[in-house]
């Protein structure tokens, strides 16, 4: 049975929080991440960004970044997973 990716409203019923982050997973190396971000390009303000962070340096790499709606969380959350889980089989 495949996992099935909720939003924060979903499980909690309150939105995900601005600087917020649900982690899909880490190895030795990172971890990846997704956040909440303010971000006033936007028209509400704020973004989901896919995030590998390395633990040696603590540089981080943005994966790809999702609009702050309920399905762009979801979809930055799938994503987050799928990278987790291509890095976990090579």
């Amino acid at each position: 049975m495949a996992n099935t990716v909720k939003s924060n409203r979903q499980i909690w019923g309150t939105d995900f929080p601005i600087g917020g982050e649900w982690d899909a997973g880490c190895n030795q190396q990172g971890r990846w991440t997704v956040r909440l971000e303010a971000c006033p390009l936007y028209s509400d303000g704020k973004l989901f960004s896919v995030v590998y962070q390395v633990f040696a340096d603590h540089s981080e790499t943005v994966l790809s970044q999702f609009l702050a709606t309920e399905q762009g969380e979801i979809d930055a959350k799938t994503l987050a997973l799928a990278a987790f889980d291509a890095r976990r089989m090579s």
